[in-house]
């Protein structure tokens, strides 16, 4: 903990460096949301004093379909109550920051105890779905046992109990330092009165279904049971109830309004303390264009959309008396995801060629300030985390797939690729035609893509560049359409710890979007390195980083798993973000922090939306009169 305590602060100085450097400086006091004022100057602080008015609406953004397809299953990320509108509709059971240490301040419940393996929590005795009846422990159970469909907690959990009304009981089966992970930040969005047949018939899966694996020292589960959990899955993601009229909510807010253009929010009668912000309004982010002009509009009070270098600097510029700007660390990297299993990408030294060719320096200049360059060993990690897990050197001993041309040439004529007539031809002689997918509402998606697109053109690839609506992406990535998807790649946002960006790598989400070969239930993902045919067993290595808590343990698994993955590289990462948030309006005040620099607080610490969340229940945000 002392070395990631350091590994952290480093981080801060790095990104301030970063925003310094690789951007431009980052923006100071200036800017503003509303009529400018010529006399007019930004406050000095985040925090303001002054008596509260609650007659002014807050707007931020969200990114949501639009109706018809938009529903209210919360399991949907790409048509229903996904991730950017939760914060707002479902209550955490603690919120949660890993800056400037890990922290879980209690919200749904009352209170929490961690001793050994054993974790108990205490709920809280005013809380009320959104009907006005009452949120009870039965609810809580029901999504955690929703989690034996969507999630790792039952391979690590040995028991979950129901002592009273008001208490849960966690077993464990280690003291893993990121059990706790798995649950405190867990949002509760699923009402036993409608969620409880799918509960309880995963309580039965879990009972009939689970065996304990000697190998991993957790449980895993049996393949028999797959047609039901695939029963299960299937019914949940047909379950599309309007979010008007037929969800209940748990948060602070509930959703009165949705449009093509807009999600409106308005304070939950019945949540247990009155939030100092009545009303919210979220646009939907539909495109960099639309996005971009919203905020010359003067649309939001408080954004971290991401803009071009030159749009940020526009924006600095006609905001420049009232604009309060700050950075937000969020451990997070976007880059490129191959589709491991399809052609060409299913050939290791064509992945390689890629990670060659791509000219990260003139790339990241096309990035949002706050963004510096990755790891370009391409081994997953970030680099400011490395020093906290790694022995010093390391990384020098692995490939670096800098910028670099002539070994991307010499890669591609190893496995019998030529070029014809200025074009890449494989093996066979036919022409080598290559689709790349972005979101194109992201610019530190959408303008490195293009570039890194054209880069690929100009080395004789057949290149069609698509940039899509953000529900699409996501939806032509988890059908394994994609050939090349610039998007976030695997990360350490959550836990800041290497497990969770080798298991979204090879086990999570990600493993799916990739493409990796499926795996049945309780199947291990056993991987060989191309260059030496040495076999990882990643399942095995990834549940003992998970429990381990000796120093050199966790290095040397980290650096097992970083060597495996800069030999595969199934993902090539470009930036470690750092996101500029940007509050117009010199009414709002927010909690604590240094304006023009990198934040290391609790309350600054995640997406933006639960950032927001997080300082309403604290009655750290608010208007000022």
């Amino acid at each position: 903990m002392k070395k990631l305590a350091a590994a952290l602060l480093a981080t801060a100085m790095l990104l301030a460096t970063a925003c310094s450097t690789n951007n431009g400086n980052p923006p100071q006091n200036g800017g503003g949301g509303g009529p400018q004022d010529p006399s007019a100057q930004a406050p000095a602080s985040l925090k303001l004093t002054g008596d509260v008015d609650t007659s002014r609406t807050l707007t931020t953004f969200v990114n949501i379909q639009p109706p018809p397809a938009f529903h209210g299953n919360p399991y949907d990320d790409v048509a229903g109550l996904n991730w950017s509108v939760q914060p707002f509709l479902f209550e955490p059971l603690t919120d949660y920051s890993a800056l400037p240490e890990k922290e879980y301040r209690p919200a749904a419940l009352e209170s929490f105890e961690m001793e050994g393996r054993t974790l108990t929590m205490v709920l809280r005795d005013d809380l009320k779905w959104s009907d006005g009846s009452a949120l009870t422990v039965d609810d809580v159970m029901t999504s955690l046992y929703l989690q034996a469909a969507k999630g790792t907690l039952w391979q690590v959990a040995e028991s979950i109990e129901k002592v009273d009304e008001r208490t849960i009981v966690v077993e464990f089966v280690n003291e893993s330092p990121l059990n706790l992970n798995l649950i405190l930040p867990t949002y509760i969005m699923t009402p036993a009165v409608t969620y409880g047949e799918f509960a309880e018939e995963l309580k039965g899966y879990v009972e009939q279904y689970r065996v304990w694996d000697e190998a991993t020292a957790r449980y895993k589960f049996d393949a028999a049971g797959q047609d039901m959990i695939n029963d299960i899955n299937t019914r949940l993601g047909n379950y599309k109830p309007d979010p008007l009229t037929e969800v209940l909510y748990s948060g602070p807010y509930v959703l009165t309004g949705v449009t093509s253009a807009e999600a409106v929010f308005e304070a939950n009668p019945h949540y247990y303390m009155e939030v100092k912000i009545p009303k919210i309004r979220a646009l939907r982010s539909a495109g960099g264009e639309s996005f971009a002009t919203a905020v010359l509009e003067e649309a939001f009070t408080v954004e971290n959309g991401g803009l071009s270098p030159e749009m940020t600097a526009q924006v600095e510029n006609k905001f420049k008396n009232t604009l309060r700007t700050i950075y937000i660390p969020e451990f997070s990297q976007i880059g490129y995801l191959f589709n491991y299993q399809k052609y060409p990408f299913n050939i290791p030294e064509v992945r390689k060629a890629f990670a060659y060719m791509m000219d990260r320096e003139t790339l990241i200049k096309l990035a949002e300030p706050g963004s510096f360059i990755s790891d370009t060993h391409a081994t997953g990690m970030l680099p400011s985390l490395m020093p906290a897990y790694t022995g010093e050197g390391f990384i020098d001993t692995l490939t670096d797939y800098s910028y670099d041309p002539a070994k991307a040439e010499e890669l591609l004529t190893s496995i019998g690729w030529q070029k014809v007539n200025g074009k890449w031809a494989n093996e066979n002689g036919e022409v080598v035609k290559i689709e790349m997918v972005t979101i194109g509402s992201w610019p530190s998606l959408m303008f490195p893509a293009e570039a890194y697109s054209t880069m690929l053109k100009e080395a004789g690839f057949d290149i069609e560049f698509k940039p899509m609506e953000f529900a699409a992406m996501i939806d032509y990535m988890n059908k394994g359409d994609h050939q090349i998807a610039s998007y976030f790649v695997p990360s350490m946002s959550t836990y800041a710890h290497p497990w969770e960006v080798y298991n979204q790598t090879y086990l999570g989400a990600y493993a799916g979007r990739m493409n990796l070969p499926q795996l049945d239930p309780g199947e291990d993902r056993i991987m060989k390195a191309p260059s030496t045919g040495k076999e990882y067993n990643v399942t095995e290595i990834l549940a003992r980083l998970y429990e381990a808590t000796d120093q050199s343990e966790i290095q040397t698994l980290t650096q097992d798993l970083m060597t495996l993955t800069n030999d595969l590289v199934p993902f090539i990462p470009l930036i470690e973000k750092t996101a500029p948030l940007r509050i117009y309006d010199p009414k709002l005040s927010a909690a604590e922090g240094e304006i023009g620099v990198p934040q290391s607080d609790f309350f600054w610490y995640g997406n933006l939306n639960s950032m927001l969340t997080k300082q309403l229940r604290a009655g750290e945000l608010y208007f000022v009169k």
